[in-house]
This record gives C-alpha cells, sequence and structure tokens, in this order.
C-alpha cells in the first residue's frame, strides 16, 4: 500500500498494533533511509482496540492520530473449528452452538478475506473479533493447542549450541517431513508472540491441515537429543517461487534511497563501505561477463599490513581479479587477494558437530587497493556513518536471535531486518549445506537484492556494532526444486575476519 491507510487493533507493545495477525510497529517518521524511526509511543493503550493512520509498508510509517475504538461489540469465542473459517461455538452452557463465520477484514472494508483455521481442523481454539450475529470480523487467532511436553525442564535446549547438536540427532526424521525446505535455529512462537523456548525451525513451502499430511511425514512437537537434551520444533511457512516472473515486486525505494544508491555507483563519494564494485567472471574482460557487488566495509590484512575491502568470494571471484570502482573499466582501485567460499562443518562451528558431505557456505574475499589509494579509504559505511567494535557472536547463548541488523548496499541502500535463525541448514543431494544467519527485512522481504552481495550488517543501535557479512538475497534459489526464499543469507563477520586474517579499520 502506498497511500495513507487506517488499521484497527489491539496494542500489544511499546509502538506496536497486532493488525490481520501480525505484530506492526508504529513509526512517526518515514521509511527513512539513513535515520534511525522514532516510534509512536502506545504504551498508554496497551491491550485497547485502536485505530492508527500512517503508510503501511510491512511496518506503518508516519504513523499518527490515534483512536481509541469502543470494546462493545469484540468478542473472544473459544470453540472447535468445523471449517476453512468456522467455529462452533457455544457461548453458555445453556445455550445451543452456533457455528460463527470469522474473516480477517473489517465490517465495512471493500475486500473479502477468510481467517484460515485449516491447520487447526477439529481442534479448539479462541478467535478475538468483532462479532456481529454469526459473523466474527476483524477476527485473530488468540489461542491455539498447546504442546504438552513430558520432559525433564532441566534438560531443554537453552543454547544455540544445543539445538545444534539435537538437530544433527534427527537430521532423517526432519528430511522425511514433506517438502522441507530446511531448518535453523530460534524461538518458537505460539499465538503470534515469541515464546522463551528455544526450538528448530522447520520450513516448509505451505502449512497443510495436520489430518491431510501422512503419519511419517508430520513434524513432531519436539526432537531428543544427545544426553537427554530436547528442544521444540516450530513449523514455519517459506516463500516458493517457481520463476522470477512470479516473485513479489520489490517494494520501491524511498526517494532518501534512491538518493543513497546514486551516491553508491557515483565515484564519487570516497572509499567507504557499501559503495559499488565492479569486476569480470573469470577475469574475461569483456561486456557479457561482467557484473557488480558491495564493498562491504574497510578492512586491514594483519600479515600484509595492507588496507582494502571485505566482500564475498562471488563479488571478488578469485585471488589476482581487477576489481574497479564505480563501473567496469572506469577506474582499477586494486585486486583480490584472498577468498574463501567453503569450509567444514565441524572446524566452522567450533566442534560442536562433525556431519559428513557437510559443508557451511561462508563466501567471503578479501580486496587489497592499490597502494596510493590507501590513504583515501574510510572506515564506517556510507549514510550511517562510523561502526562500533565486531559484535561476536556467542553460540552458547541465544542472543543473536532478533538482533535488529541495518546495512547499505549498491541496489536497495540502507535497509533494516532482524535476525530470525542460526545455522540454516538444508539437504541437496547428497551434501548438507549450512549458511550462519537468516534475516528478514522490516517489510517481511526485501532485506537485499541483486548487486547487494557483500554488503555489512551492523547492529541498528546507537553503536553500530559489526555482525555479519551478507552473501544472498531474498529469492535466492539454493535447492533444486525446494527453496527457502523469502530471506537474506549472511555469515559471522568474526570467523570471517578471522579465516581471511583481518580487522576492521
Amino acid at each position: 500500500m502506498n497511500g495513507m491507510v487506517k488499521i484497527q487493533g489491539r496494542a500489544v507493545g511499546y509502538n506496536s498494533i497486532l493488525y490481520q495477525g501480525k505484530t506492526v510497529s508504529c513509526w512517526k517518521t518515514s521509511m527513512q533511509a539513513a535515520q534511525k524511526p522514532e516510534p509512536l509511543v502506545l504504551t498508554q493503550y496497551e491491550g485497547k482496540m485502536i485505530e492508527v493512520s500512517g503508510m503501511l509498508h510491512g511496518d506503518l510509517w508516519n504513523a499518527g492520530k490515534v483512536k481509541l475504538l469502543p470494546e462493545e461489540g469484540i468478542q473472544t469465542i473459544k470453540g472447535r473449528v468445523v471449517g476453512f473459517n468456522l467455529i462452533q461455538w457455544q457461548s453458555e452452557p445453556s445455550v445451543s452452538s452456533r457455528t460463527i463465520e470469522c474473516f480477517v477484514h473489517g465490517r465495512n472494508e471493500k475486500r473479502y478475506v477468510r481467517l484460515n483455521l485449516a491447520e487447526y481442523m477439529n481442534q479448539t481454539v479462541g478467535v478475538e473479533g468483532f462479532l456481529e450475529g454469526d459473523t466474527l470480523y476483524q477476527a485473530r487467532i488468540v489461542e491455539v493447542p498447546g504442546t504438552t511436553v513430558d520432559r525433564d525442564t532441566d534438560k531443554e535446549a537453552k543454547t544455540l549450541n544445543d539445538l545444534l547438536r539435537i538437530r544433527e540427532a534427527n537430521r532423517q526424521k526432519i528430511e522425511a517431513i514433506n517438502g522441507n525446505l530446511g531448518t535453523a535455529l530460534g524461538f518458537k512462537w505460539t499465538n503470534n508472540q515469541q515464546t522463551d523456548h528455544p526450538c528448530v525451525i522447520i520450513f516448509v513451502p505451505q502449512k497443510l491441515a495436520t489430518w491431510l499430511v501422512p503419519e511419517e511425514q508430520k513434524a513432531p512437537e519436539l526432537l531428543d537429543g544427545p544426553d537427554g537434551l530436547w528442544c521444540l520444533t516450530d513449523v514455519v511457512t517459506g516463500g516458493k517461487a517457481q520463476s522470477l516472473e512470479e516473485m513479489d515486486p520489490l517494494p520501491p525505494l524511498s526517494e532518501e534511497n534512491e538518493i543513497v544508491v546514486e551516491e553508491l555507483k557515483s565515484g564519487r563519494i570516497g572509499l567507504i563501505g557499501g559503495i559499488q564494485i565492479a569486476a569480470f567472471q573469470n577475469g574475461i574482460e569483456m561486456n557479457q561477463f561482467a557484473y557488480v557487488g558491495t564493498a562491504g566495509i574497510a578492512v586491514r590484512h594483519n600479515d600484509r599490513n595492507t588496507k582494502g575491502f571485505l566482500t564475498n568470494q562471488h563479488v571478488a571471484d578469485a585471488p589476482g581479479r581487477r576489481i574497479y570502482h564505480p563501473w567496469h573499466f572506469q577506474y582499477a582501485i586494486g585486486r583480490t587477494y584472498s577468498t574463501l567460499e567453503y569450509s567444514d562443518d565441524k572446524s566452522w562451528y567450533d566442534n560442536v558437530i562433525d556431519e559428513e558431505l557437510s559443508t557451511v557456505r561462508c563466501d567471503c574475499g578479501y580486496v587489497e587497493l592499490n597502494d596510493d589509494l590507501e590513504s583515501y579509504l574510510q572506515g564506517g559505511l556510507h549514510a550511517l556513518g562510523d561502526v562500533g567494535p565486531l559484535l561476536k557472536i556467542d553460540a552458547n547463548t541465544m542472543d543473536i536471535i532478533n538482533q535488529k541488523v541495518v546495512s547499505v548496499g549498491r541496489t536497495r541502500g540502507v535497509q533494516r531486518g532482524t535476525i530470525v535463525g542460526y545455522a540454516y541448514e538444508y539437504h541437496d543431494a547428497d551434501y548438507s549445506r549450512y549458511t550462519d544467519l537468516l534475516v528478514i527485512g522490516e517489510d517481511g522481504k526485501a532485506f537485499s537484492w541483486k548487486g547487494d552481495s557483500g554488503k555489512v550488517l551492523v547492529t541498528d543501535d546507537g553503536e553500530r556494532r559489526p555482525v555479519a557479512l551478507l552473501w544472498g538475497g531474498w529469492q535466492e534459489r539454493l535447492r533444486e526444486g525446494q527453496e527457502q526464499e523469502n530471506w537474506t543469507y549472511a555469515i559471522d563477520l568474526g570467523k570471517v575476519l578471522e579465516r581471511l586474517k583481518l580487522e576492521l579499520l
């Protein structure tokens, strides 16, 4: 939606409203490229139904004009699901039950969207909305059947490393799940709210009603691991486009981001993280072999005491490759010195796991600047400014999950997102593949696009601590026939710097 809209829902946080089953953050500012968003504070309305106007684009921007809605008509009904959007409800013990039809849209909205309850068929759920007769409008699920766990709570997974061990012990069971797109490690969500239960996230192209899935292909509710460890699972829907034409269009860039992108490609802002760099595949300097990427951030080589940029291996290509800025043939700024595309899982994950025929996509490269250009190299990121010290990922905690990040790349400019998964793994033919981080953009999709490869992610706070190196974007097609496509893929920056013998300037 590009115009002003009014959304109605229940205030559920500092600046959040629950709208159509999703938590939407409200910001007073526009979707700015280079400034930190200013929240619309809703704490005084927490737990109440409100209406907020603004520009809905994932989050609600230019948000304002908060209106408190009357609670009359809002009801929570609890009953057995008997159809796609139908609940059998008995309002009082002495009253006959009736079938309630549930819709996501409001009474007077010019659209028709049924609330999908199919996965809970014949189970009891709670739904809240505006009840008129036998119709529930602006309906949202507020209670679903819980998972009963008969396990020692002291043995529940508490860290990412615990989850790594449990997943490794259950690889065959996970691969048997119908159509799975891979797994990652994070927190379980229930009733549209994150719980404090670490879990193995199982991605599927489509969530089906449980009674449609053969018993041997169902996702288990929990997984047992070594030494009595256990964890819950969470089944999450992932995208799967058959062709580029079927992909959702990218959200348009803001005016501010259009300016940033133009600057990154211009060759007029200096040598700083985020600028466009160009090279030729296999060193064949002809137009049909030309490609571009992003210079992630300025670094120093510890052994050679030289300076340059960190980027991806698939941008740097190969040692000795000539790198240009801003475009091919315009100015050769240096050459690729070292690259690394894959690592074995055992060393990458510090001996916690050791899977046969398994590799980690670490996709990193060091571009060494020409000697006469080193003095022009700037630390930090264009449009974001200086950065703080490296944020090392500690897999003996769950701390990296839900980390807010911001980045700048030559295609999408400044983009904000959230790290939602760790150690994404998918099985391809005879090989198990890993990549460190899954990142989702603030609009739910496009944190990056082609040409943003090589950009560095920093924490979206006052410290701006570098944490990850992006290598793959939204709609990246990783797995033959079965792809997880709605995420950005990134690598643990600390491990990248260590293996390439680099340090941040």
